[in-house]
């Protein structure tokens, strides 16, 4: 038993006072469960638990599952084998291939669309409002947003000559 499944267990015996001990395996499973949460997660889970239709009950791992979904990790780290500036990286790698017809500013240009633009058709604004530049840079890559970015910077040059 860890720290977190004892402390998970005293909110439920708190709440319902017919709790007892779980069996080994349940005690394992809960703490499988809860390794990855900190203190005030498992606080807020067992509380939203509560509120639910469930909250009559003492939960089961199952029951219990999708409270805490809400507070597990979403953002992965930033991958470090990420270049520090995708610019300079996707003009270098079109200069190796042969394909480089625009200067820096328009790579520049290029990436700020994708990381600002493209990225809201899978990243709520508010979310988006809190990304660094490398966390937005990281997501349009999980998300292969570069992936068309020769056509990105073809639009935006045609978009800049008609100006």
């Amino acid at each position: 038993m860890s720290n977190k499944s004892d402390y998970f267990f005293l909110c439920l015996k708190q709440l319902y006072p017919n709790f007892s001990k779980p069996s080994a395996i349940d005690e394992e499973i809960w703490s499988d469960m809860l390794k990855e949460l900190n203190v005030a997660d498992i606080y807020n889970a067992v509380k939203d638990y509560r509120k639910s239709v469930f909250g009559g009950s003492i939960p089961t791992p199952v029951k219990f599952k999708e409270f805490l979904y809400p507070y597990e990790r979403k953002i992965k780290p930033i991958d470090n084998s990420l270049p520090v500036s995708p610019e300079t990286a996707l003009m270098e790698e079109d200069i190796r291939e042969g394909r480089c017809k625009y200067f820096f500013r328009d790579y520049k240009q290029g990436v700020d669309y994708v990381l600002n633009e493209k990225i809201k058709a899978y990243v709520d604004e508010k979310t988006l409002a809190t990304y660094s530049r490398g966390m937005r840079f990281q997501v349009a890559v999980d998300y292969g947003l570069f992936g068309e970015f020769e056509e990105i910077m073809d639009f935006l040059h045609k978009k800049g000559k008609k100006l």
